[in-house]
């Protein structure tokens, strides 16, 4: 019996293991489809399932361009990626097939594929950008930020990040509220960004300032903490209220995305290789760090070139800076220390 259970615990540990690597390129589909039979309708589901997953994954893996590419593929040739489909709940009729599924794509195919294609792939690298919307009035005014009064951070509330980009607003706790206002936005403090940037988890911050221009239409100023700058200017009468923010938010929305798109994109064109050691008592702690290793995003490849003496000492590859990397290794609990030279991998 105790064999039994420990077999069943290291299925049940094996499989959750696949279930979280592949969770990057897997996606839930819901289906619901009506043919001349059930089965012709589980059919058609099953393909307009594969067409949406596969759209779904390389909204989060490349630009919009890349995507117009897979949309125009056939069903067959987009059937090459899937890896798997698991049925999480279904419910059939006579003529009808509805279901929940799981599908989850062939990371190795599809990266290939995009290589081969030039399709740009930055699934490696993709920052968590904050917005913090401010808004005025008259251009003379105080900005408002956290008032209830901010129709334009309203907007930005009520909006969902699609595609490849982590474009996040600035929550309302009280934290963010210590930290920053309307004044300090405008005039981009420092102290106050640094500090936005730790409590939020971000890579960047961009400060929106939209002011009415005239009598019609916004104006919409975009900073952010790395220097970018860009100007909106959004057509429209006062009169139409929050439907005026609404559609200031997808024209910035849109340059935005395009702009961090395009930094991602630089910065996952750009490989870095580092030596380390580890050290460990048992071979476990090797393995069970080799892996959380191989889970951070940033790293590309993870080559062994020697062990021995309870020490292994292996090459990095990783894309972006190593700022980045070292953010990524402490949320893992693991920082680098360098000794003369050379760096030594730490579990704390």
């Amino acid at each position: 019996m105790l064999k039994k259970i420990l077999c069943l615990l290291c299925c049940l540990t094996m499989a959750f293991e696949a279930w979280a690597a592949n969770e990057h390129y897997a996606v839930e589909i819901s289906v619901d489809v009506t043919d001349a039979s059930a089965a012709e309708a589980q059919k058609r589901a099953m393909s307009e399932a594969n067409r949406a997953a596969v759209l779904a994954v390389a909204k989060k893996i490349t630009t919009s361009e890349g995507v117009g590419r897979f949309a125009a593929m056939n069903d067959d040739q987009l059937m090459n990626f899937i890896k798997e489909v698991s049925v999480i709940n279904e419910k059939s009729s006579a003529v009808r097939y509805m279901a929940n599924l799981r599908v989850v794509l062939n990371e190795d195919i599809l990266v290939q594929y995009m290589k081969e294609r030039d399709i740009p792939l930055m699934n490696r690298i993709n920052e968590k950008v904050l917005i913090v919307p401010i808004f005025r009035e008259f251009s003379s005014d105080v900005p408002q930020l956290w008032e209830s009064s901010n129709m334009w951070k309203q907007a930005w509330d009520n909006f969902s990040s699609i595609g490849g980009v982590n474009l996040v607003v600035i929550p309302s706790s009280g934290a963010n509220y210590a930290i920053m206002d309307g004044k300090k936005a405008e005039v981009m403090d420092g102290e106050a960004l640094d500090k936005l940037l730790r409590i939020n988890n971000a890579d960047d911050v961009y400060v929106l300032d939209a002011v009415y221009d005239g009598i019609e239409g916004l104006i919409v100023h975009a900073k952010s903490y790395e220097g970018d700058n860009f100007s909106v200017r959004v057509e429209g009468a006062r009169s139409l209220g929050m439907e005026l923010f609404e559609k200031a938010v997808e024209n910035v929305r849109k340059e935005l995305e395009n702009r961090v798109s395009k930094k991602n994109m630089d910065k996952a064109e750009t490989e870095n290789v580092v030596v380390m050691l580890f050290s460990y008592a048992q071979l476990s702690e090797w393995v069970k760090a080799e892996n959380d290793l191989k889970q951070i995003n940033l790293i590309s490849k993870l080559e062994v070139q020697a062990m021995g003496n309870n020490k292994v000492q292996f090459k990095l590859s990783y894309v972006g800076d190593m700022d980045k990397l070292l953010q990524q290794l402490k949320a893992n609990s693991y920082r680098l220390v360098e000794y003369n030279g050379y760096f030594s991998l730490e579990k704390y």
